[in-house]
């Protein structure tokens, strides 16, 4: 808002001045012909007055057939928006209310014998013509300057007073009090009925005002990333149950204002309202807008309400559901075509031992392996820096606590220990070297190591507090052809449900891995063949260890038979 405050200063004002002189030049140059014609000198020879009255009428129709003197003050604005419009500068609805705004200031009386003047003149009955000539915007900016000013009671009646004496001079006193009163009340009437009324210019910025507002309410609307951002979270799905509540409430109160801003403003005539929080003027289209947002803001986060109350009536609904054909599933699993009893037995020890041992399915490399700079960070003593200086706000608001604690024993990251010596270390040394090429690479490598450790604590008690988790990193996997060993894989909950070899399987994951699959690390084919290979794998190595298994047990039997029998 500041550069349109430039905008107008620097540019806009200098271009209203020059048409604005343009147009008085031009309005003057026509008049002047007008009173030079052959038609003024002939006006001038008539009548009993020496041709002053015929005169006086004949250069009074300039002001209603002229080019120039026809103008209005509505002509005038449009011409300094073509102006403007060379200028590659679009007039909008607050761009013409700060003009209009203009030329109400420059209206407005410098004093209070200005305004007395100014009121007596427009009661007398001489200003009559020059009313029936006001346009509906100049009526406005006439009676808006007047309400700025704010007329104390006394300079009122004194203008009065004075327009009263003015009729009574001018008529000679016709009538006496009562006709001169009568005189004043016909011209109050008149300039009351005469066209160009204030009422005109409000009723036609309405209507315009609410075609801009059903023209905005058409239009669909995006929720700004800073609306999220003003919460506290990235994403709506990572915030809490109490920051969605906060969102909520702060979103529909100030959707509420910009509503009942915009119809307060359409209500008043008005194409423009303040907005909330900085003051600065918005047009109706804009403030509509940004209702359309908070409202769509609105509408997410109890969406999102709604479907976490349902996601938790049916995790409690399945719960015993689950448990169950686990159980039955693993006990006498269900089979959809004849499998003989070997291979039974066989699969249902496979389901058993996938249950168990599912942990070093795809888990076991789940947080992706980034070549060395992880390793290298912690050799610094920078891991986790990214978190720290992401939420730099939280460890620069704690720094003080922390280094407090350093000296009551609070603060564990910072001490005489092994990892901060080397810092502090740094540190010192760096201040006592002049050589830069050392000293900042030592200073720089001190204050992180010392900031992230601050920083790592901080953020660890206020996630503890806040009841929030540190984001964790997982690996991409990529989506991968289902095997066709397996067929109907879905997940519920923690568990994956899939028949493999026309026998179904209920698999429970980890909470690591079922994670990575809600987060979309692990698409649904890649996690069930990662599951069916380490089914086979299992296989294979019940089927390598069952011989040496069946020779030990035959080597126990002989030395048990051969002990009994010495005991014999």
């Amino acid at each position: 808002m500041a550069d349109n405050k430039d905008i107008f200063t620097s540019t806009v004002v200098p271009i209203m001045d020059k048409v604005r002189d343009d147009l008085q030049r031009k309005q003057a140059d026509e008049y002047e012909r007008h009173s030079r014609s052959w038609g003024a000198m002939m006006a001038g020879a008539a009548g009993p007055d020496g041709g002053m009255a015929s005169l006086d009428a004949y250069n009074s129709t300039i002001l209603y057939t002229g080019e120039w003197n026809t103008k209005t003050v509505e002509d005038y604005i449009d011409m300094v928006k073509a102006e403007l419009k060379k200028k590659g500068i679009a007039v909008d609805a607050v761009l013409e209310k700060k003009m209009i705004d203009h030329l109400i200031h420059q209206q407005m009386p410098k004093s209070t014998v200005e305004y007395i003047l100014r009121k007596a003149a427009e009661g007398t009955i001489f200003y009559l013509p020059q009313r029936a000539r006001t346009s509906s915007l100049q009526d406005h900016i006439n009676k808006e300057a007047e309400r700025q000013y704010n007329p104390s009671l006394a300079s009122e009646i004194t203008g009065n007073i004075l327009s009263w004496a003015a009729n009574a001079a001018s008529t000679g006193g016709f009538g006496g009090f009562i006709g001169q009163t009568i005189l004043d009340l016909g011209v109050e009437g008149g300039s009351r009925i005469a066209p160009g009324q204030e009422s005109e210019y409000l009723e036609k910025q309405k209507d315009i005002a609410r075609k801009e507002v059903a023209a905005a309410n058409k239009k669909k609307v995006t929720i700004p990333r800073w609306m999220l951002t003003q919460m506290g979270f990235e994403r709506i799905a990572d915030a809490t149950d109490k920051q969605l509540g906060v969102a909520v409430q702060w979103a529909q109160s100030n959707a509420d204002i910009y509503r009942k801003k915009v119809n307060t403003a359409v209500n008043n005539g008005s194409r423009t309202v303040k907005s909330h929080g900085d003051g600065n003027d918005m047009s109706v289209t804009d403030a509509t807008l940004r209702a359309m947002q908070y409202e769509a803001y609105v509408k997410a986060l109890k969406k999102e309400q709604v479907s976490r109350k349902e996601a938790r009536k049916e995790e409690q609904a399945k719960a015993s559901v689950i448990t169950e054909a686990e159980e039955t599933s693993i006990a006498s699993p269900k089979v959809t075509q004849s499998v003989p009893e070997e291979q039974s037995s066989h699969n249902t020890e496979a389901v058993q031992s996938n249950t168990a041992d599912t942990s070093s399915a795809p888990n076991d490399n789940i947080l992706g392996k980034f070549g060395g700079w992880n390793n290298l960070l912690d050799a610094f003593g920078l891991s986790g820096a990214g978190d720290t200086f992401r939420y730099l706000g939280v460890t620069l608001a704690n720094l003080p606590d922390m280094l407090l604690g350093v000296f009551t024993g609070r603060t564990k990251s910072i001490g005489l220990n092994k990892s901060t010596m080397m810092p502090l270390a740094a540190l010192i040394g760096g201040s006592f070297i002049k050589n830069p090429l050392l000293k900042i690479p030592m200073m720089l490598y001190g204050g992180a190591n010392l900031i992230n450790k601050v920083g790592q604590e901080s953020l660890a008690e206020y996630r503890q507090e806040n009841g929030l988790t540190q984001p964790v990193r997982y690996k991409q996997y990529p989506n991968e052809e289902l095997n066709a060993r397996i067929s109907n894989p879905h997940v519920e909950g923690n568990v994956l449900i899939v028949d493999i070899d026309h026998v179904p399987r209920i698999v429970t994951m980890p909470p690591t891995l079922a994670d990575a699959y809600q987060s979309g690390a692990i698409p649904l084919n890649t996690l069930a063949n990662h599951i069916l290979a380490k089914t086979d794998q299992m296989q294979r190595i019940q089927i390598t260890e069952q011989p040496s298994q069946e020779v030990a047990r035959h080597y126990e039997q002989n030395q048990e038979r051969e002990q009994v029998k010495g005991i014999r």
